[in-house]
């Protein structure tokens, strides 16, 4: 796997991502619980913790993986993260209709051929006040990553 970096968006500039979700991301190769393969790919989201405390951020990494010569992946970012799921809730915009997010039309930056593995979409980011388990999914058009389940204790 070769790491292009990590990067967010700080107002209207583009910045390298806080060294805690570099190394988060660094994790991947190794990560237990990665998306289905589908196609060629396969989408999963990461987290540095899954317990957390009422009222405490938990920030969420979001990866592409093509396994696929045949494929290209779209390596610049961080580009919007859609169809992201919170408790069984849409929290993020949908999936454009008639497009592939992991694909997008209107892209206009340094794709990569497969097999490629691609950090550069948003961080979301959410709080939890109810205790308990919560979860997390990303369902971006055909694909659907891992779930993660946050505990909120404390």
């Amino acid at each position: 796997m070769e790491f292009r970096g990590l990067f967010v968006r700080v107002g209207d500039g583009v910045v390298e991502a806080p060294p805690e979700d570099v190394a988060v991301a660094l994790r991947y190769p190794d990560w237990p619980e990665k998306g289905p393969l589908v196609d060629g790919r396969r989408v999963t989201i990461m987290t540095a913790a899954r317990r957390c405390a009422p009222g405490q951020a938990v920030r969420v990494l979001h990866v592409v993986e093509v396994v696929e010569a045949s494929r290209d992946v779209y390596v610049m970012g961080p580009k919007p993260v859609y169809g992201e799921y919170v408790d069984g809730r849409l929290s993020t915009a949908p999936p454009p209709p008639g497009e592939d997010p992991l694909e997008p039309a209107d892209y206009d930056g340094e794709v990569a051929p497969g097999p490629a593995v691609d950090f550069n979409y948003a961080i979301t980011s959410y709080v939890f006040d109810a205790r308990g388990e919560h979860t997390i999914e990303w369902r971006p058009g055909a694909l659907a990553s891992n779930v993660l389940t946050v505990t909120v204790s404390h």
